[in-house]
This record gives C-alpha cells, sequence and structure tokens, in this order.
C-alpha cells in the first residue's frame, strides 16, 4: 500500500512533545510536514509558497501565535492559506475571532478531532 502525499502542513510549536505528536499523526495520515519553533523561520517557509495548512499554538516564546495569524491573514499572497490555532487557552474561540484563524483545536485534543480538522481544511474528504 502506499500513501498520496498531501498537502505540506507547517506545524508552529515550541514544545518538542507537542510537535513530534502532532508532526507523527499527520505523517501518518499522509501529509508532508515541516514543524517550526520560530516565527521568523515560519514567515519565511510561508513566503515560500510551499505550506497548504497552518497548524499554529499560541503560547510561544517571543511573538505570540495571535500575532502570527494576524500577520498570515493579513497578507494578501498568504491570507488562503487556512489556520488552525492549537491551544489551552480558555479564550481560544474570541482569539480565533480576532485575529481570523479559520478554525481552533483545545489542547488536549482527542486525535480523530485533530485528524478530522486538519482533512477538512487541507481538502481531504473523511
Amino acid at each position: 500500500m502506499y500513501l498520496i502525499m498531501r498537502k505540506k502542513v507547517l506545524v508552529i510549536e515550541d514544545e518538542p512533545i507537542i510537535a513530534e505528536m502532532m508532526c507523527i499523526l499527520l505523517e501518518v495520515e499522509g501529509y508532508n510536514v515541516i514543524s517550526l519553533a520560530d516565527t521568523g523561520l515560519a514567515r519565511r517557509k510561508l513566503h515560500s509558497k510551499e505550506v497548504g495548512l497552518v497548524m499554529l499554538d499560541l503560547q510561544l516564546k517571543g511573538e505570540g501565535g495571535q500575532a502570527m495569524c494576524a500577520y498570515i491573514k493579513g497578507h494578501d499572497d498568504l491570507k488562503h492559506i487556512p489556520v488552525i490555532l492549537v491551544s489551552a487557552n480558555m479564550d481560544l474561540q474570541k482569539i480565533k475571532d480576532e485575529c481570523g484563524a479559520d478554525d481552533h483545536i483545545e489542547k488536549p485534543f482527542d486525535l480523530d478531532h485533530f485528524v478530522s480538522k486538519v482533512h477538512r481544511y487541507s481538502g481531504v474528504s473523511n
């Protein structure tokens, strides 16, 4: 059996264990994954036109996820890329609305729910 490679997903998460778990989940589902903890590197990767979906933690060191999301949604060449916030923040829905994210997933997350949302925003039917 071979897997069809799906869209490239950029995971922006600075907690190594969580980032690794997200990457494994996505790779098992056939996605090509880039994992970065640094928003500066993430910005460069986004502008390279390779990314089809962003999974974004809010609590990043340095620039926060909310500012990073606003950056993505504020640029004409990036705003089409779906952004899913992944956080334990109690105000996640409000933050999603404020920064223009497409959706959110609360930590700790259910694995099936996580995969389902990724499929939805990457255009994969379940």
